[in-house]
């Protein structure tokens, strides 16, 4: 079970692409560091290896249903009705519709057998929906950037519950 979240890259002339993605997370906190798993051959990693960068945008739960209408389509942006906004410190844009964005450099990528790879970035920039920051306590921060989903399996998804404070060990 990974989250899900789109990642938007754009070419040496300007075309910008967004793909899902599901195996990412943040890999380390000094940095920090972000990464996403991808194959060698998609747009997403020419366009990176092109360019240097991508921003990873947090969807909603919200948008579920345009993330998996947005697979198969030949012209994702326009098939699905997403907006772009231009990126602060990357000139990536953002998608105007996801509560967090995360503006990336390429530190590396990995190849694995089968045309897999991993790329990482280091973060430069971190946005989240101005609610997330007006709340006055951690659980309503967090209902505030609303619920991110994760994918299950093809065609299932599921989405993040209520935050919950740990207690054991305080």
């Amino acid at each position: 079970m990974h989250q899900v979240v789109l990642v938007t890259t754009q070419d040496r002339e300007g075309l910008v692409d967004v793909a899902p993605k599901s195996n990412a997370a943040m890999v380390t906190l000094s940095g920090p560091t972000y990464g996403f798993g991808c194959q060698a051959d998609h747009r997403t990693a020419k366009n990176i290896r092109e360019t240097g960068e991508f921003v990873v945008n947090v969807p909603d739960v919200r948008l579920a249903d345009v993330v998996w209408a947005m697979v198969d389509a030949p012209d994702r942006l326009s098939a699905v009705g997403l907006t772009l906004m231009r990126g602060v410190t990357v000139g990536v844009p953002r998608i105007t519709e996801c509560m967090a964005h995360l503006e990336c450099a390429l530190d590396r990528i990995v190849d694995f057998p089968n045309g897999e790879l991993f790329i990482f970035g280091t973060v430069r920039r971190i946005d989240v929906d101005a609610r997330c920051l007006a709340a006055d306590d951690v659980p309503g921060r967090y209902r505030a950037l609303g619920r991110p989903f994760f994918f299950l399996e093809p065609g299932w998804y599921a989405p993040l519950g209520e935050p919950r404070r740990v207690t054991a060990g305080q």
